[in-house]
């Protein structure tokens, strides 16, 4: 089980580019997010969601097991639920895509107050749970912007 979670929490193999592991993880997740809301109702999508998030909370503990180190940037499943988080209830078209891959982004990189607490932990939590946060803030500010 432990070289599935590894391959699991790195995307397939993706965590383990050495330049911009988390950029090509979050560039990825736009496809895969895109197909699963194109084919999917809203209630499907929640449901995969929310199914992604457990499955991440066990394989990225299982890797951290592994790889002994503090929110190791080979992990990158952590990406792709924090841009599946940003883009859930926005509407499927391509300038929201864009505008929430580079606000999640911002927010996972700069990790502004509360992102950065959240970010302290060393656990499979604080792995996945920084990224969701940037992606209800990326999502939310979309959704201002949108409703103004």
């Amino acid at each position: 089980m432990k070289i599935n979670s590894l391959f699991f929490s790195t995307l397939f193999g993706l965590g383990y580019f050495e330049k911009f592991p988390g950029t090509l993880a979050s560039f990825l997740s736009l496809f895969i997010i895109w197909m699963l809301k194109t084919n999917l109702n809203i209630h499907m999508v929640l449901i995969c969601y929310i199914i992604c998030l457990i499955f991440s909370l066990f394989v990225v503990s299982e890797s951290l097991k592994i790889i002994k180190t503090k929110d190791p940037k080979q992990i990158v499943i952590d990406e792709y639920m924090g841009q599946y988080t940003t883009l859930m209830f926005l509407p499927n078209e391509l300038k929201f895509y864009v505008v929430g891959f580079i606000l999640f982004r911002i927010f996972d990189i700069f990790k502004p107050f509360p992102i950065n607490l959240v970010d302290r932990r060393d656990d499979a939590i604080g792995v996945i749970f920084d990224d969701i946060l940037s992606g209800c803030f990326a999502g939310i500010i979309i959704y201002i912007f949108t409703i103004i």
